[in-house]
């Protein structure tokens, strides 16, 4: 005999590392989806110290809504800031096309 126990609900505002899924189809998205990764990745960025902030709920490891979606415009913010606008643009590549064979650049 198997159990066929339904996952917790997250409460409001709250996710959890996975996604949940209702009862009328919708998904509220877990921590690890809305960053990009699998569930499996966040457990180990959560042991090593990094991700957003998260607190036990129960048996599950959970998070505001609010503190990943800051924790993921912190990233961004931070992307953006070390930019250097000083910097020279980048020199065209040349395609094949605009190449001069070879014998062509000796003859020359």
């Amino acid at each position: 005999m198997t159990s066929t126990r339904k996952a917790q609900k997250p409460p409001p505002g709250i996710a959890f590392i996975d996604d949940y899924e209702h009862d009328d189809g919708t998904t509220t998205l877990g921590i690890a989806s809305r960053l990009g990764i699998t569930p499996g990745t966040y457990r180990k960025w959560r042991m090593a110290g990094k991700g957003p902030q998260t607190f036990d709920l129960g048996k599950r490891v959970a998070a505001r809504i609010e503190t990943v979606d800051a924790w993921v415009r912190s990233l961004e913010q931070a992307a953006v800031d070390s930019v250097d606008h000083s910097m020279r643009p980048a020199e065209p590549r040349l395609t094949r096309q605009h190449r001069v064979p070879a014998q062509r650049q000796r003859a020359a």
